[in-house]
């Protein structure tokens, strides 16, 4: 009975819509004969439009039926609400993580040209010109590196919140009645986990070396500054 009210209401809509809709001029015009046909057509083609609209179907073009009241119980509506939890926790932990790993790897390529820049500025030691040059372009990259750490370190404290609700979600799926997903949710958990792991050791590593870098850039700072002194103290003694 619901379905053939549906129907009689959707013929009414359609023939409603048919009524109000402007016949242009150019139909007016024709015979009588085109223009019954032409409205016939309109009729049938506006039919099946608002039928279409009201009727859903799946990716199998069978009709999705709603869920009947008689399953809209309380445990149906906690299981649905847990996987809609699912499923925006999962778009935040997925959204964090591909921040860190640009992030990460942003910081990496900038200490990276900045041990570059260092190397530069000791191969152009002595020459003033050449030296203001680069050593503007290595300030510059410290500033770069610096602000990069610092918005590594605050997405890194964000995922622990993230990484707490993730969890949260995953538990609180299983005891809705939700198995299923918080199964996924574990599982995106853990694949978060090691690509992160994996990001960080890589960038462990670089700043490993940028900080032996940086310890061999002063020390032969020194020594080119000192040498430098010693041939202008040379220079004044021979004159």
């Amino acid at each position: 009975m619901a379905a053939t009210r549906l129907i009689f209401h959707t013929m009414y809509v359609a023939r409603s819509t048919f009524f109000q809709y402007k016949i242009p001029r150019y139909i007016l015009k024709l015979p009588n004969t085109n223009m019954r046909r032409a409205s016939s057509c309109l009729k049938t083609s506006l039919f099946f439009t608002v039928a279409q609209c009201a009727y859903p179907v799946d990716k199998d073009n069978k009709l999705i039926q709603p869920p009947s009241p008689h399953t809209l119980t309380n445990e149906y509506m906690i299981s649905q609400a847990c996987t809609s939890s699912i499923t925006a926790t999962q778009q935040l932990l997925t959204v964090t993580l591909s921040a860190i790993i640009d992030t990460a790897k942003s910081y990496r390529e900038c200490m990276e040209r900045l041990m570059s820049l260092m190397d530069d500025s000791l191969q152009v030691q002595g020459s003033m010109a050449l030296q203001s040059d680069v050593w503007d372009q290595v300030v510059a990259m410290r500033i770069k590196v610096g602000d990069c750490k610092k918005k590594l370190q605050e997405l890194s404290s964000f995922m622990e919140y993230v990484d707490k609700l993730a969890t949260s979600a995953a538990e609180t799926a299983y005891l809705g009645g939700a198995e299923h997903m918080s199964t996924v949710m574990c599982e995106t958990i853990n694949s978060a986990h090691a690509k992160l792991a994996v990001e960080y050791e890589k960038t462990k590593a670089v700043e490993k070396d940028f900080l032996k870098q940086q310890e061999t850039f002063v020390k032969r700072a020194c020594d080119i500054e000192k040498e430098l002194k010693k041939r202008e103290e040379a220079v004044k003694v021979g004159y």
